[in-house]
């Protein structure tokens, strides 16, 4: 199955950040272990009646530009959610 969401994974004056590339979707968390959890629980909030995103666009360009600088890419530990592909930012 192929990812729906790619999330880049920031840090902004102490808080970690998860940015939905495909779809404008960021949420704020303390540490990656939550950051993770907040994120899928935000995509599930904002999907429609049919569990689609489409009524959301995607995110800023230099969210894909943060994309492509990643230094790496990372799974969380107790997901079980397969349609997102988190990296974290260089």
């Amino acid at each position: 199955m192929s990812k729906e969401i790619r999330v880049i994974f920031f840090q902004e004056d102490g808080a970690w950040l998860a940015q939905g590339l495909e779809r404008d979707i960021c949420v704020q968390a303390p540490s990656l272990e939550e950051l993770y959890s907040r994120f899928e629980v935000a995509v599930r909030m904002e999907a429609d009646a049919d569990g689609k995103l489409d009524h959301i666009s995607t995110a800023p360009k230099h969210f894909f530009d943060l994309w492509e600088k990643r230094s790496s890419s990372v799974a969380p530990a107790k997901s079980h959610n397969d349609q997102f592909e988190y990296g974290i930012a260089a």
